[in-house]
């Protein structure tokens, strides 16, 4: 009987003290990022909540996370690139882009899981590119112009 009080004991012990607490959090709807401690979380246009944590090897997530522009840009210090036009959303088949000035963009898209499944340099101002081949759904659109250290995130809808 000692053996097995020793035992849940133990377990009990390790129980409560092994794990991380995560508290619900809610976001105004605007965008933007926002670190406390450990947790970094990065919102946009409509979602309601997202949390991360990471303890040890786990990494727990709480609604959708979008791509990690910090890891993607390098940097944390870019503004906003203003003036950037894209159409149409909802999209079928082509997607337009119009930055304000000629110079050199990186152009990514993102599905809703943070896959990157679209990459592509621009050396001017226009862009047009056939998006035929994504299945229907929401996608993430980053924009960046690193020598100026701007960048941008469009959400866009695929028929």
């Amino acid at each position: 009987m000692k053996k097995y009080i020793s035992i849940l004991t133990i377990l009990l012990f390790i129980i409560g003290y092994g794990q991380t607490t995560l508290r619900k959090s809610s976001l105004s709807a605007g965008g933007g990022s926002a670190t406390s401690g450990n947790t970094y979380m990065v919102y946009s246009l409509g979602e309601i909540g997202v949390q991360e944590s990471t303890v040890g090897n786990a990494h727990l997530s709480e609604g959708f996370v979008g791509p990690d522009l910090i890891f993607l840009l390098g940097i944390e210090d870019y503004s906003q690139l203003q003036g950037v036009k894209v159409f149409p959303n909802p999209i079928s088949d082509f997607i337009n882009i119009e930055f304000p000035e000629t110079g050199d963009y990186e152009i990514y898209i993102f599905d809703i899981t943070g896959k990157q499944v679209m990459q592509r340099m621009l050396h001017n101002n226009i862009a047009h590119y056939s998006i035929k081949h994504l299945p229907a759904g929401y996608y993430l659109l980053s924009l960046i112009k690193r020598k100026a250290s701007k960048a941008i995130t469009f959400k866009i809808l695929k028929l």
